[in-house]
This record gives structure tokens, C-alpha cells and sequence, in this order.
């Protein structure tokens, strides 16, 4: 009798026991610290960076129809170690000290990784448009366990969604700002890179594209190995190196080593301010060839010190995701609002066709202001001297009297005037774009002699002004053109010469075209010389 009812409850123990042994259990509230469950409450830490009071914040997100990868947090933990070791070596081959991210940990061997259940399923997450909607979740699970967040730096890691676990892919796989996105397959880890055949390729692909993903939520661009550079440290990791990383020598740039340490989990001081807007301009700035080398040199004035000035140099087509091949240069201000950087002609790839040029400030809250301008090659040599500043006509007394269309709450017409190249005059868009043409009108304060105008553009470059005409008046009632002329697409300063010197206190500027089409238009700074 008992062994007859035994069998049935064996039977149903065992049951139970399968079923639930199906699916491994994913805590929502993180598993922030499985080693306090297990009993351990002691643990030595040694790692050099364990004190930096910013630690990544690493996330591994997992939808609600689909499993975690065996093993990811001990994994995952070794990745992001030797990862944390590289960065700090090639920051210390730099000159920015052996510095790196702070990260979150357990133990010397164990990274705190918080895990979060999605709520939706995998096709709620697609590579394309799916990085914001996780987004929205992991700032969610912060918002209720505010302990948790360590830093405004984010890594999500998400399981791989296909079944070949020779192929795989599914999830967002990009950085976002200071949010980056990679993917978790069975086997990944760092005991793979540099196995020969297929299994080495997919731990260089994904680790290496992990640790280039990173790069970008560390605040980092694209940029390329300079070519004297490459045969003795490789390939750039911000470049193609999420395609040698593990696999041939693979490196940080001296540029983005620079930026890295004003990134807030490289600090070791806490401050309230990090990444808040700062007021920059650039007051004066020279491009020159010399001795076979691209100088650029100039001053600024900022409202919060700048630690650290790089310049790239980016072969047409440029920006966004065709900048891989941009060539990066780093220097240190001098005397607190001066920098010059030199960049041999022998590390570029390419000399010819049309470039940009893009200088970033960055301030010691690691807030970063930047500037672009476009030069090129004509027979070999740069025109670099395209971007140098001219001397701009003293505005004092300037004002604008009026704009034929405005926004009121943050477009007025008057930010034109107003020596700050963060704030623009912006034509009605809210609710229904204001059409072509537009116009402005200044007035100098009294009859000045003027031989060009000089504009500048904000960072989006959407609606930028592109044709217009100008005219000059005495009396703001009886007007006379000057010539028409064409704007380029380009942030900062751009000139406009007149064919001789004029005489006016009054100037009209009709915008008749815009970049890309648009009805609306804006400017951020006009001046003369």
C-alpha cells in the first residue's frame, strides 16, 4: 500500500521538479548581489579602480520570451575585466594615466550585473528602433531602485535572439548617447578570442563590437589609427577594431584616451555638475601647412575650463556612421584659453578630395562643445586656411530690430546677437512651419564700413540658411542689395565677401533656400569685418 502511493508521489515530486527546472529564474529586482545570498558577507576587493565613486551601470536585459545564456554572469564579468584592463593600458600608453571605467563588483572576479525582465517580447525589441524602448524600461527599473544606478553610463547586453548559435543577432546593437547596446551568445567569453576558425571570428565580432559599443556610451567617436601608427599598435578600436579586437593588435587612440578620462565613471572625484551645459566660443582660429604638417591653433573663452581639445580630420562623406575614417588629435589648452595641435600629413591615408573638420572642447564636467568646418586637398595640399577666423567688427551697440518670423520661447531673433553660439534664432515651427522667404534686420548703431558678413550655424544643420540676399539701408526705409550668395552647410563661423567695401547701419538678410529643403530656417551668430 505505501509503496503503491510512494510511486504516484515520486512520480509527481519529479514532475514539479522537470517543470520548473525549465526556465531559470530571472529576478527583476536585479540579483544585485548573489554572493550576500549565498552567506559570503566579506570580500576583499584589490581592483585598481574599485574607489571610482562612478561605476557602469551593466544591464543584462532579457525579454519576456526568451531565456538567459547559461553562465552569462561569469562570463560577461571576465569580458568586462579584461575590457576594463584594456581601456586603462592604452589610457596609460597616452599620457592620461592608468585610468579606466568603474565598474560595479562583487568580488576581484565578479561584476554586479543587474538583470531586468522585460515586459514585452523580443519583437517589441528589434535591432532597428528597439535600443529607445529598452530604454524606457531601464529607466523605469532605475526610478524604482535609485540605489542601483551608478553612474549616467549604461550597458545593456541582451541574449542573442536567433537559435544558431553559430549566428547571432536579433537585439539593438549600437550606442545612444551614454547608453550602449551588445548581445550575449553560449559561449561567449574571452577564453575564445584568438581561437582559430569560426568560433575565434565570433568572439572578435561580438566581445570586440561590445567593447567598440562601449567606446560610444563612454562618450567616444569614430576615429582611425594614424598611418605611422598602425604598424607597430594596429587597429583603432574606435575604427574597425570591433574586427580585430582578440584576433591582431588593437588599440585606443590618444584622442580618445583624452576624452575618456573626462568621462564620469574614469573620475575619481564626485561633482554635481557633469555634463551640464557649458557657455564656449571660439574666438579666433588658424589653419596653416607647415614643415608637412596641418597646424590648427586658436582661443576660446569658456564659463568652465577646458581639459582637453581634439581634432579630426574626416574624408568626405563625413559624419554620423561614415566617420570611421576619421584621423583624431588630442592637446591640452595652454594659458586657459589657447590650443594648437599638429597633425603630420604622413598618418593620413588620403590626400585628396574634400574633408571635415571637427574641433571638440572638452570641459572638465566632460560636457563636450563642438565645432565643424570643411576644407580640401587641391593637388596634394590642404586649403586648410579656409577656416581662419577673421577679425570680426566690434557688435557693441548692435541690435536687431526685427525678424519676419520667430519662435518666442527659445528662437527670438535677438540670440543672433548675443555672442553665444548655443542659442539661435529659430523661424516659427511649432505648430506649423512659417514659409520661405525670411528675413532679419540689424541695426549697427551708426554708419559703419563693412567688407563681408560673417554667419554661424548651430550643430544640426537642418533648415541652416543656404541661399540669401543681402541689402544695406541708411535710414531702415530705402533699401539696396547687395549681391546674392550661397551658405554653406557647415557649423561655425562662414564668410561672405563683399566685392568692395560699403557703407550702411542697417542690414537686411532674406533667406530665400535652407539645407535640406526645409521652409523653416535659423542662425546662431551674425557678425561683420
Amino acid at each position: 500500500m505505501r509503496t503503491k502511493l510512494f510511486k504516484p508521489l515520486l512520480g509527481a515530486f519529479m514532475l514539479a521538479f522537470m517543470l520548473n527546472s525549465c526556465k531559470r529564474d530571472i529576478t527583476s529586482e536585479g540579483e544585485t548581489n548573489p554572493q550576500a545570498k549565498a552567506g559570503i558577507t566579506t570580500t576583499t576587493i584589490t581592483n585598481a579602480w574599485r574607489n571610482n565613486p562612478y561605476k557602469l551601470n551593466v544591464i543584462y536585459f532579457v525579454p519576456n520570451d526568451i531565456d538567459t545564456i547559461p553562465n552569462y554572469r561569469k562570463r560577461l564579468s571576465n569580458i568586462m575585466l579584461q575590457l576594463q584592463k584594456f581601456y586603462g593600458d592604452n589610457l596609460q600608453r597616452a599620457g592620461y594615466g592608468y585610468t579606466s571605467f568603474g565598474l560595479d563588483l562583487l568580488s576581484d572576479t565578479q561584476v554586479n550585473i543587474i538583470t531586468i525582465k522585460g515586459t514585452k517580447g523580443n519583437a517589441s525589441y528589434p535591432y532597428d528602433g528597439g535600443g529607445g524602448v529598452v530604454m524606457d524600461e531601464v529607466r523605469q527599473y532605475f526610478t524604482q531602485n535609485p540605489t542601483q544606478k551608478k553612474s549616467d553610463h549604461n550597458l545593456i547586453i541582451m541574449p542573442s535572439y536567433n537559435s544558431d548559435p553559430n549566428n547571432p543577432g536579433g537585439p539593438p546593437f549600437y550606442g545612444l548617447g551614454r547608453d550602449c547596446f551588445a548581445l550575449d551568445y553560449a559561449g561567449m567569453d574571452t577564453d575564445k578570442l584568438g581561437v582559430p576558425g569560426a568560433t575565434g571570428d565570433l568572439a572578435t565580432k561580438w566581445i570586440g563590437g561590445l567593447a567598440h559599443e562601449l567606446g560610444h556610451g563612454l562618450n567616444a567617436p569614430h576615429n582611425k589609427e594614424h598611418k605611422t601608427d598602425k604598424p607597430t599598435l594596429g587597429t583603432a578600436l574606435m575604427g574597425a577594431g570591433n574586427y580585430s579586437y582578440g584576433k591582431t593588435p588593437t588599440y585606443i587612440t590618444n584622442a580618445t584616451s583624452a576624452l575618456f578620462s573626462l568621462s564620469q565613471t574614469f573620475a575619481t572625484t564626485t561633482r554635481s555638475d557633469w555634463y551640464a551645459s557649458v557657455q564656449n566660443n571660439l574666438v579666433k582660429l588658424k589653419g596653416e601647412v607647415k614643415d608637412n604638417k596641418i597646424i590648427i591653433s586658436g582661443k576660446y573663452t569658456s564659463s568652465l575650463p577646458v581639459k582637453i581639445v581634439n581634432v579630426y580630420h574626416d574624408p568626405f562623406p563625413a559624419g554620423g556612421n561614415k566617420d570611421y575614417d576619421a584621423l583624431a588629435w588630442d592637446a591640452r589648452p595652454t594659458g586657459g584659453d589657447s590650443f594648437s595641435i599638429e597633425c603630420p600629413l604622413d598618418d593620413f591615408y588620403t590626400l585628396s578630395g574634400q574633408y571635415e573638420l571637427k574641433l571638440n572642447f572638452y570641459h572638465e564636467n566632460g560636457t563636450l562643445v563642438t565645432y565643424k568646418y570643411q576644407y580640401e586637398f587641391v593637388n596634394g595640399v590642404p586649403n586648410i586656411s579656409v577656416i581662419n577666423t577673421k577679425d570680426l567688427l566690434d557688435r557693441t551697440g548692435w541690435q536687431t530690430l526685427s525678424a519676419d518670423s520667430q519662435e518666442t520661447s527659445d528662437g527670438v531673433i535677438a540670440n543672433i546677437l548675443d555672442g553665444n553660439s548655443a542659442t539661435v534664432w529659430h523661424t516659427k515651427w511649432r505648430g506649423g512651419e512659417a514659409p520661405l522667404p525670411h528675413q532679419f534686420i540689424v541695426d549697427m548703431g551708426s554708419t559703419t564700413t563693412v567688407n563681408g558678413f560673417a554667419f554661424a550655424n548651430r550643430s544640426n544643420l537642418n533648415g541652416a540658411m543656404k541661399d540669401i540676399e543681402i541689402f544695406k539701408s541708411s535710414d531702415n526705409s530705402n533699401w539696396t542689395s547687395i549681391g546674392t550668395f550661397s551658405l554653406k552647410a557647415q557649423q561655425s563661423w562662414q564668410y561672405v565677401d563683399l566685392s568692395q567695401a560699403q557703407s550702411m547701419r542697417y542690414v537686411k538678410v532674406k533667406v530665400t533656400s535652407t539645407n535640406g529643403g526645409f521652409q523653416y530656417a535659423h542662425l546662431a551668430e551674425f557678425a561683420a569685418y
